[in-house]
C-alpha cells in the first residue's frame, strides 16, 4: 500500500492539476474521493483532515497538504518536478 493519499474529487480542477503532478513524478499513491455533490467534504472525517472542507488534501511523507499550489510547490522541491 502507498504512503501517499490523495483525498479528492474527480471534477475537481485543483484535484485535477495534482494528480497531474503526482502522475508526472511517478509516484504511486491511494486515490480517496470525496463525494461533493453529497455533501462528504462537511463531514466530520474530512473536516478532521481540512477544516476547510475543500479539495485537495495531500498525506505524503508524514506531512498533509490542502491547498493544490502548496502540494505542487512541495511535490517540486522534493520529486523535483
Amino acid at each position: 500500500m502507498s504512503d501517499i493519499v490523495l483525498y479528492d474529487y474527480p471534477r475537481s480542477t485543483a484535484s485535477y492539476r495534482v494528480r497531474i503532478a503526482l502522475n508526472l513524478a511517478g509516484l504511486s499513491y491511494k486515490q480517496v474521493m470525496v463525494n461533493l455533490l453529497e455533501g462528504e467534504q462537511s463531514a466530520p472525517a474530512h473536516l478532521a483532515r481540512n477544516p476547510q472542507g475543500f479539495v485537495p488534501v495531500l498525506d505524503i511523507d508524514g506531512h498533509r497538504f490542502i491547498q493544490s499550489l502548496a502540494i505542487l510547490e512541495y511535490l517540486d522541491s522534493t520529486r523535483g518536478l
